[in-house]
């Protein structure tokens, strides 16, 4: 019976052992690729001037901007090439004019809008998902669309996409935005 209660206390203690250890884990891991899109936060770090981040266990929002105030420093094609690296697949783009961007709006606050039922070059209405996506460029832009590896849900439908991470350029090549959502 002493024997039976000490290896139940070494199994317990084992087991707290690993439970410490997946946890620290997750917090080093935090910034890497097991967040969705965390491997943004080593992107151009000193140009990173918002980085909105809401990760839970049913599904999650990432919007990030970069910005630099002299000269063109983001490229499509170094940007593409560090997504891929990183485990998104590019599938397409399209470039959204200045004036198209003033239907980019959701409570007179200008959105990317991607929902659950996806994103939408040109939103039908309102939703309030929108909220979760500002967009801080403001001019003629180009939105490079992904596959992520996660996929999205949209509630009550069962209907799901997998194209739900988004790069944003503006046509001057010093601002730049990424967009993902993900889950239910």
């Amino acid at each position: 019976m002493v024997r039976n209660n000490q290896n139940n206390q070494i199994v317990k203690g084992i087991k707290i052992i690993l439970i410490i250890n997946f946890v620290l884990t997750l917090g080093v891991a935090s910034c890497n690729k097991l967040v969705p899109a965390g491997f943004w936060n080593d992107y151009q770090k000193p140009l990173l001037v918002k980085n909105l981040s809401d990760q839970g266990p049913f599904g999650g929002r990432r919007s990030m901007y970069w910005k630099v105030e002299n000269g063109r420093i983001f490229n499509s094609k170094a940007i593409i090439e560090f997504a891929v690296k990183n485990g998104w697949e590019f599938v397409d783009s399209l470039e959204v004019q200045a004036d198209k961007l003033k239907t980019w709006h959701y409570n007179k606050t200008s959105v990317f809008p991607l929902s659950y039922s996806g994103f939408s070059s040109t939103p039908a209405g309102a939703d309030s998902e929108y909220e979760s996506f500002p967009r801080w460029i403001n001019v003629g832009l180009k939105v490079y669309q992904f596959k992520t590896g996660w996929i999205v849900y949209e509630p009550g439908t069962g209907d799901s996409f997998d194209v739900n991470g988004f790069v944003v350029l503006n046509n001057e090549g010093n601002e730049m935005s990424v967009y993902h959502m993900w889950g239910e």
